[in-house]
């Protein structure tokens, strides 16, 4: 577990923030890139969800992560975070480009910012990715 929660909050916080605008490229400008990891570019399109319960020393916590990828290149990143104590979520949500090649993907955030990851689907499955070692069900 302690793994895994590290992990976590490596991820939340190298992907915290508020959103800035929709295109950090610049309109028209295609990033999408090429890509391996089983399934290429084109089978990140659409919304991915993960859902991570953990226990942290008198709470107990929900991070919903949606990742949102879209055919140009642009993403959105949108991170739930409930915790029991607290008794409502919080939200993030940030605006992103993206670019794929050789089963990585590098995140560009609007505001500055980036994060490479790498990208497969498990079971070849086009329904289940695997970012940076945590799947996520597709949504869309």
């Amino acid at each position: 577990m302690g793994l895994a929660l590290s992990l976590c909050l490596i991820l939340l916080a190298a992907c915290s923030g508020e959103a800035d605008g929709p295109d950090p490229f610049g309109p028209g400008r295609d990033q999408s890139g090429t890509s391996g990891g089983g399934g290429g570019a084109a089978a990140l399109v659409g919304s991915w969800r993960n859902v991570v319960v953990v226990q942290v020393p008198g709470d107990i916590q929900t991070w919903t992560t949606i990742w949102r990828f879209d055919a140009d290149g642009i993403c959105r990143q949108t991170v739930e975070t409930e915790s029991l104590a607290e008794g409502f979520p919080r939200t993030t949500d940030r605006a992103c480009g993206y670019l794929t090649s050789g089963g990585e993907i590098t995140i560009t955030y609007v505001g500055g910012g980036s994060v490479t990851f790498d990208f497969s689907f498990a079971a070849f499955s086009p329904d289940r990715l695997v970012l940076d070692g945590f799947e996520y069900e597709r949504l869309s």
